[in-house]
């Protein structure tokens, strides 16, 4: 009898520890899947734990509701939560988890957008419970609903609170952010800005200090401080090269050094795009303009091999033909004709709306005719532009070609009146020396308009129609502001206006040659004419 006792005795011990065993293993089992981000697989592992446990298990019963409801609450499977996390303020009255439900409570709501019950909940929980490890995160998210909800001043009050009351909570730092945030939405951007600084300097290795250095430079940018915008950014692209951020703001600093002709750095921002995120939509922008920074450049042999592996990796782009017009034009400078007819060729045949890319492939390729000496092809081309595209850019080519064909022959009204229209459609067109960063461009056409507006000065002045060409000189400043030809045809408009006794606006103009363009020829020639004025 006593050995069947022992027996039994050792059966109910073993059986006992073997559940234990089998519980914790569970348990933690569970935990693990719920910090993986495996919540249904957790779910599954809690409700083992719930229906296995016994009244002696009371600590894992609890701490396994608590994971089940909360892994429902990650999995958006709201109700279900809510009722878990009631039923926990019911089983398991006066708990650390029973306190974590009235959290989780307030939290539901919160997803659920009912933003009355929510800020009823939390603010409930700050009053009732003010004392506790979990109230920063109940104070947070106060905050958090009073964002969400586009109440930025109360929101400015609770992550006041938070940062404020709790400086050493997990949420200090991304409460100091969103502080920031709601300063910048109230339009403070002196104080946002102090707040987003502050954050880098107390968590400069925190993930809320990559947030934070980003948005440094948007306030720089909405405020217009443009140079320190991308000073900012130019820190951010370096700093988090892989950031889920750096793609477009990367294409911000690659584009403002595209546009400032600073081509070695801009192309370094491209790159960085294309090679970190080369499934990113802005992959394929920077790897076109990456190829035409190539072309600017003066590196034909490079241009031509990057851009046919972009259309061959991009054969639905819609810079495709734009990319066989560069093709084109690398072998058009590099005097091999044939090849550039070929692959204008190949980009006519392409479907696409953008009739400034066929006007310019059909120009280009009437120039490729004449220079192999195929003169009937070639005027074909140019007639086709001027009949079917009249005010594209290759037209604006054409005019100023005209111009200069009927200027050698000495009809200075025929090319006054071809350069003007040249320097008209290529003002309309937006040229002046500011390209558009998918513009179409050469180095050569940037100036294209100056250059015909120049012209049509220079007849005017041959001509000795001083009047007429101090003004159209003038045009040449103002409209092309940053053409190359500007201290020029401010010098000639100067001596144009010297001519018909005008002295007063000649000096003018000189002095502005003199002061602002001091390191050209013209600036010497405009205090030359001054010192012979001066005598006089």
């Amino acid at each position: 009898m006593k050995k069947i006792l022992f027996l039994t005795f050792n059966f109910l011990l073993v059986t006992s520890l073997f559940s234990l065993s089998y519980l914790e293993e569970t348990y933690n089992t569970g935990v693990k899947q719920f910090q993986d981000g495996n919540y249904k697989s957790a779910v599954d592992s809690f409700d083992a734990v719930i229906s296995t446990a016994t009244k002696k298990n009371r600590d894992f019963l609890k701490k396994a509701y608590l994971y089940r409801a909360d892994s429902m609450s990650e999995l958006l499977q709201l109700d279900d939560a809510l009722k878990e996390y009631v039923k926990i303020t019911e089983k398991f009255p006066n708990t650390n988890e029973s306190l974590r439900a009235r959290l989780g409570i307030g939290l539901i709501y919160y997803k659920k957008n009912n933003y009355e019950k929510a800020r009823e909940y939390l603010l409930n929980f700050v009053k009732r419970f003010p004392g506790t490890k979990i109230t920063d995160d109940a104070q947070y998210w106060v905050g958090m609903l009073h964002f969400k909800n586009k109440n930025f001043k109360k929101a400015t009050v609770s992550f006041n609170a938070l940062v404020r009351n709790y400086p050493k909570s997990d949420y200090a730092a991304d409460g100091w952010l969103r502080l920031g945030d709601s300063y910048f939405n109230l339009k403070k951007y002196k104080q946002a800005k102090n707040l987003y600084r502050k954050v880098l300097a107390k968590y400069p290795a925190s993930p809320q200090a990559e947030f934070a250095l980003y948005s440094v430079g948007r306030v720089y940018e909405t405020e217009g401080a443009v140079f320190d915008a991308i000073s900012v950014y130019v820190q951010f692209a370096e700093k988090y090269p892989t950031s889920q951020l750096s793609p477009e703001i990367t294409y911000q600093v690659a584009e403002y050094f595209y546009k400032k002709k600073d081509y070695d750095k801009a192309a370094r921002y491209f790159e960085q795009i294309a090679s970190n995120f080369p499934e990113h939509n802005l992959a394929e922008d920077a790897n076109f303009i990456r190829s035409k920074i190539y072309y600017k450049t003066g590196q034909p042999a490079a241009a031509i091999n990057s851009f046919q592996k972009f259309v061959e990796e991009y054969p639905l782009s819609k810079n495709y033909a734009e990319a066989m017009l560069y093709i084109g034009n690398c072998y058009l400078d590099s005097s091999d004709y044939k090849k550039a007819i070929e692959n204008y060729n190949i980009g006519l045949k392409l479907e696409t709306s953008d009739s400034e890319i066929f006007a310019m492939m059909k120009y280009n390729s009437g120039v490729a005719c004449e220079k192999i000496g195929n003169t009937l092809e070639a005027e074909k081309c140019y007639s086709e532009i001027l009949y079917r595209y009249p005010k594209s850019l290759a037209a604006a080519e054409m005019y100023l070609r005209r111009g200069s064909e009927f200027e050698r022959s000495g009809d200075y009204f025929a090319a006054i009146e071809n350069y003007e229209l040249a320097a008209t459609l290529s003002k309309n067109k937006g040229i002046g020396n500011a390209e558009s960063i998918n513009g179409l461009l050469s180095t050569s056409d940037e100036n294209l308009g100056a250059v015909a507006q120049k012209k049509a000065a220079d007849c005017y002045f041959m001509q000795k129609k001083y009047k007429e060409a101090a003004r159209e000189y003038l045009k040449v400043v103002y409209l092309f502001s940053d053409s190359q030809y500007v201290p020029e045809s401010h010098y000639m408009s100067a001596r144009a206006s010297e001519e018909i006794g005008f002295i007063k606006d000649a000096k003018q103009n000189y002095e502005i040659v003199k002061k602002r363009y001091s390191d050209t020829q013209w600036a010497k020639k405009a205090t030359e004419r001054l010192q012979e004025l001066n005598k006089k």
